[in-house]
């Protein structure tokens, strides 16, 4: 015997589990972010460079991203590289060598 779901309800399963995919998406990326730069293989010494030049993967200042930098060397939309700071850089980043592009 087969059992029969009415009309409302498959509706109401199909709101609710299309709600449910979009909450994982923002919870599970950090917020919808979903690149990270991982710098976990950087010796010792490649993350007191990355200190030393104060790189963070989030720069405050919307003018000044690695994506933006002319020592960048990547995508605006993926982990890049950058001669003065060793291991991926986000292009989100910015670090106190950041030189703008022309």
């Amino acid at each position: 015997m087969t059992k029969s779901i009415s009309r409302r309800r498959f509706i109401g399963r199909i709101a609710a589990g299309g709600g449910a995919i979009a909450l994982l998406h923002t919870v599970g990326c950090g917020g919808g972010d979903a690149l990270t730069c991982d710098s976990s293989g950087v010796d010792s010494a490649g993350q007191q460079t990355r200190s030393a030049l104060q790189y963070t993967d989030r720069s405050p200042d919307p003018n000044k991203k690695c994506a933006n930098c002319v020592l960048y060397q990547g995508t605006p939309t993926a982990c890049g590289t950058c001669a003065p700071v060793p291991g991926p850089i986000h292009p989100d980043g910015t670090c106190s060598a950041f030189a703008p592009r022309a």
